[in-house]
């Protein structure tokens, strides 16, 4: 006897139905049509970019205002520097995510609001270490603490200012917090962190507002 559908590989709740061409197997139709070029790199001869699947994909302004209005009210007060840093931290954010299977926002907002809350300390002149309550997330805030580490030769390893840091920290948490409330999902943050790096190529040379709203 044949064996069904296997479960899609990039949710791994739903069943597979849709072949697709870029991972090379069946997918489901719900992730079909909301990672399309976003988290999957469609050829353009797929089938389902165009016809009667192409309706979730065409015509997205809703959800790109959306993703303006989640970050926008938390980037207001940082400068041009601590612009380029979010940057820096939300292409980390992306690249953890790949890595990580089990990550979803709830795990991210645990390990962020610990990391945050060190340094918040550190600031006040106090070396203190907040722990996230889930071990998992735990093991995340050690990761974010390496992507603002960078190796120089004659200074040996570099860090940003703790200030500048507790504002991007503080802003991302922000952000996190009000898209869990929103209850659009597990990984809604991490959706909205997806789409907006796949439209920009390079950190923000200007205040980083107006950049997240499409013209």
């Amino acid at each position: 006897m044949a064996d069904g559908p296997r479960a899609c590989p990039l949710c791994r709740q739903r069943r597979g139905k849709r072949f697709c061409p870029a991972k090379g197997e069946p997918i489901c139709a719900h992730c079909c049509g909301t990672k399309r070029r976003v988290e999957i790199d469609c050829p353009d001869d797929c089938v389902y970019l165009e016809g009667g699947h192409a309706g979730a994909w065409k015509g997205r302004e809703t959800e790109r205002n959306r993703d303006a209005r989640r970050l926008a009210p938390h980037m207001r007060d940082l400068d041009e520097a601590q612009g380029r840093l979010l940057f820096l931290a939300l292409s980390g954010i992306n690249a953890l995510r790949a890595r990580r299977r089990d990550l979803d926002d709830r795990l991210l907002e645990q390990a962020v609001s610990a990391f945050r809350k060190t340094v918040e300390t550190r600031v006040r002149g106090v070396l203190y270490e907040h722990q996230a309550e889930d071990a998992r997330a735990q093991g995340l805030v050690f990761d974010l603490g390496q992507m603002f580490e960078a190796k120089e030769e004659a200074e040996g390893t570099v860090s940003p200012d703790d200030r500048d840091l507790l504002a991007v920290l503080s802003a991302v948490h922000g952000c996190l917090a009000a898209t869990i409330a929103e209850e659009e999902g597990p990984a809604a943050f991490l959706d909205t962190v997806t789409r907006l790096l796949g439209r920009f190529h390079g950190p923000p040379t200007i205040r980083p507002q107006p950049l997240i709203v499409e013209p």
